[in-house]
């Protein structure tokens, strides 16, 4: 082996040394920035919900139409159908999907609601027809028929329940409420 050997090997090695040195560093800068946006991302569930045809995604801060729709049929259900035995069930599940700058309105005015329910013995069912998701408000309109019996007295018509929804760290918060019916 001669010096002028030696040194082309030594420069080779030198250059080879360059770019497998470059080659690291470009994968410690991606790595870098996959592992940034991989903390920074929210993850996103996949729920497979009852009664639903799609898959529901669920945000942190947002979700998916079929999400918001599942939730409307639900509490439209759950709202609909009262009597004598249900109402400190329904009473009970309501409470915890109030947003907190409502809770105490909300709740004083359906304990005073169901207290009413209480004394006059009334029982109402619904049966829902249609669901609708309002993309400009993010509000979900339920409509169906509706019937409501006191006594001898019975009620017939149609009942349409409008819910907003907030999601908050991956949950439904019930932000707006609004009932109309026409029941004769």
């Amino acid at each position: 082996m001669t010096i002028t050997d030696y040194l082309q090997r030594f420069k080779e090695w030198r250059q080879r040394l360059c770019m497998d040195r470059l080659i690291l560093l470009v994968l410690v800068v991606t790595n870098a920035l996959l592992i940034a946006h991989c903390l920074s991302r929210k993850p996103t569930v996949e729920l497979l919900l009852p009664f639903m045809e799609t898959q529901a995604g669920v945000h942190s801060g947002e979700a998916s139409v079929a999400y918001h729709e599942w939730w409307g049929l639900s509490l439209a259900e759950l709202l609909g159908n009262l009597n004598q035995q249900n109402l400190s069930f329904v009473e009970s599940r309501l409470q915890s999907l109030f947003a907190p700058n409502l809770y105490q309105q909300v709740q004083d005015t359906l304990n005073r609601q169901f207290r009413q329910l209480r004394e006059d013995r009334v029982s109402m069912s619904f049966e829902p027809l249609s669901i609708e998701f309002i993309e400009e408000s993010k509000a979900v309109k339920v409509t169906g028929n509706a019937v409501m019996s006191s006594g001898n007295q019975r009620l017939k018509g149609q009942k349409t329940f409008t819910f907003r929804f907030d999601i908050i760290r991956y949950r439904p918060v019930l932000a707006a409420i609004q009932i109309d019916s026409n029941l004769k």
